[in-house]
């Protein structure tokens, strides 16, 4: 694998082969571990709203991996600024996965259809759509992790621009080197914001025994005031 090659993967439509977790989808409306709680008609009404999406997502990967050296204790990386956080996410990694991912235009064309008229619909959309591509970086995640065993290798958590002290900006620095327009349609705004709506930008690294200290997600960040935080 060459580092300055930027790998795509393309998943199948329906689910993917991510199986959907409807209690994930809940949390993402708020029901914050109380997904028991929500009652038949709104269960009704995301039933609805699965069979209205049947087909509408396409499933996009583009990543590159990349060596690592470190220098006084962080991670020498391509970004223009340097991020305590993600060292500690990285630590003990000889190799970083920098990856892209997204379900694809058409949930966003969805969404904004009923926003107006049917803004429980949306809102239902909304939190399909953010578990469908949360579902795609773990399952993307799940197979390099996979492939690292293979090398004796394992992996850190993902940590994404935005997270803990990496500022958002380090977006600009995914999108130079992933080149995540051509490869994978995904396109970055002035205000840093990603159009398909739902598609993100993540690192991860590798080496040996980097698993024993991995967490995940909000265990891993220090946005403490996230409405979806769960620990």
């Amino acid at each position: 694998m060459t580092e300055n090659t930027v790998y795509v993967k393309k998943y199948g439509s329906g689910d993917g082969g991510f199986p959907v977790n409807e209690r994930e989808i809940w949390r993402y409306c708020g029901y914050m571990g109380m997904a028991e709680t929500v009652d038949d008609a709104l269960k009704e009404l995301l039933s609805e709203v699965r069979s209205e999406l049947e087909g509408a997502f396409s499933y996009k990967v583009c990543y590159r991996r990349m060596e690592l050296s470190w220098q006084d204790g962080m991670p020498v990386l391509p970004f223009g600024v340097q991020s305590g956080d993600l060292a500690r996410c990285l630590a003990g990694s000889r190799e970083v996965i920098l990856f892209a991912a997204t379900v694809g235009l058409e949930i966003d064309r969805h969404i904004a259809r009923h926003q107006r008229f049917a803004p429980t619909k949306a809102l239902l959309m909304q939190a399909y759509g953010a578990e469908r591509v949360e579902g795609l970086c773990d399952g993307f995640c799940r197979e390099i992790a996979d492939q690292a065993a293979q090398e004796g290798l394992s992996c850190t958590a993902r940590f994404s621009p935005g997270y803990g002290d990496l500022p958002l900006e380090t977006q600009n620095d995914f999108f130079r080197l992933l080149d995540c327009s051509r490869q994978i349609g995904i396109a970055l705004n002035e205000s840093l914001l990603m159009t398909p709506s739902k598609s993100v930008t993540a690192i991860f690294g590798l080496g040996e025994c980097v698993g024993e200290k991995r967490r995940h997600g909000c265990a891993d960040c220090t946005g403490v005031d996230c409405a979806f935080r769960t620990v």
